[in-house]
């Protein structure tokens, strides 16, 4: 970040960005004032701070002078903003994106992945809804119309989650339509769940030494070919090596199968070409499965990406693109800042501390609680108490005349 400790947080925030001179030759080429790069900057900002229409965004620009000095904007039109979610071009946002996660991926070379399973990589999808009319061209059956962020997720530590690729659709698409572009990397585990379930796919990636844990179908059959023992304590039920056919191809190949049970009852049947972890190994990657859909619940709930300035197509592909190159920045802060709070947690003072400086943000992220309290205490009944002896009072039943 370099020695700008007195500038604003919110400035230094977004030099992690560095975007704000630039200009597309494209789409800039009679543009006057807003630039594709100082557009980025105004809808992540907006995203960063919960901005929830173009109006904030602009009433935003024409108050925060530090912000007006980033852009070179002093003033701008929403009907601006709206006409230029048109035009970013998403070949730049694609770029964006893949800098941002290289550049966490650097800061955290030296993870050593989840525990002794390596690192692991949850592959899922997360739909958005559109409107009924400005959301035809997205259309689904039963009037459904939405479009779906196909994510790989990268889990290099049990604390540190980023998605190093996304794959945008509409909700028509199926989630095997996406996934070969997703998977492409031979040192991580892949983490599935039925939606993924390709008998062609577990086949080729066995061959290609790809690992992956992913979730069968109840209807998946197969035969077992050899079954290993369990204990009785264990909330593994089978742990077997099985043979599927591939009923596309005609051939066969052969897995590792482990069915577990989770806390309420629930059984999973998990495929897998991890033969070296033990059963329950296996069933605890799979578990690792939860943190994508913490991942889109975080990206919902707190960047406000359900909710689209403008739904054309290409705005709502520039959006979506935003929304998760803010969540990336939202990491990439959280590292630079050496915090102990949890994501969120920092997030929601770096919203209130935006036009601080940084040196005094960081004074207040190391500041200790002032609060000495150590809660309720328990304390003990006097001897004298009488206690309850298990006999019911009659209970008390007064009607207002």
């Amino acid at each position: 970040m370099g020695n700008i400790t007195q500038k604003s947080v919110l400035c230094n925030c977004l030099n992690l960005l560095d975007i704000s001179p630039f200009h597309c030759p494209f789409t800039d080429r009679y543009t006057k004032k807003l630039s594709v790069g100082a557009a980025i900057v105004l809808f992540v900002e907006g995203q960063l701070q919960q901005r929830k229409a173009l109006a904030d965004i602009v009433l935003n620009l024409e108050t925060n002078k530090d912000l007006q000095a980033y852009t070179g904007i002093t003033s701008i039109n929403e009907s601006s903003l709206n006409r230029k979610l048109n035009s970013i071009p998403l070949a730049y946002l694609e770029w964006l994106f893949a800098r941002l996660a290289q550049e966490l991926k650097l800061r955290k070379r030296g993870a050593k992945g989840i525990r002794h399973f390596g690192n692991l990589t949850p592959v899922d999808s997360t739909t958005l809804s559109l409107p009924s009319v400005l959301g035809d061209w997205a259309y689904f059956q039963n009037k459904h119309k939405g479009v779906k962020i196909h994510t790989r997720l990268l889990s290099l530590e049990s604390d540190f989650h980023i998605p190093d690729e996304i794959v945008l659709s509409t909700v028509g698409v199926a989630d095997m339509q996406a996934v070969n572009r997703l998977v492409t990397q031979k040192d991580t585990t892949y983490i599935f769940d039925r939606g993924y379930v390709h008998y062609g796919n577990f086949k080729r990636w066995i061959e290609e030494c790809v690992l992956f844990v992913a979730r069968l179908k109840a209807k998946t059959r197969y035969t077992v070919l050899h079954e290993r023992s369990v204990s009785k304590d264990s909330h593994v039920i089978c742990d077997a090596d099985v043979e599927i056919l591939d009923q596309v191809s005609g051939q066969t190949f052969r897995a590792r199968l482990v069915r577990f049970q989770d806390n309420k009852g629930k059984m999973y049947d998990v495929l897998t070409n991890r033969k070296e972890l033990t059963a329950e190994d296996i069933s605890e990657i799979y578990r690792c499965r939860w943190q994508i859909e913490l991942f889109f619940k975080w990206i919902k709930q707190h960047l406000k990406a359900v909710k689209f300035h403008n739904n054309s197509p290409h705005a709502v592909w520039v959006q979506l693109y935003i929304g998760i190159i803010t969540y990336l920045l939202c990491e990439l802060i959280h590292l630079e800042s050496e915090s102990k709070l949890s994501l969120w947690d920092f997030i929601r003072k770096l919203r209130y501390y935006a036009m601080k400086t940084w040196n005094a943000f960081k004074r207040v992220l190391k500041r200790k609680p002032r609060s000495t309290s150590r809660g309720r205490q328990k304390s003990l009944e006097p001897p004298d108490k009488p206690r309850w002896t298990g006999t019911k009072r009659k209970t008390v039943k007064i009607i207002l005349e």
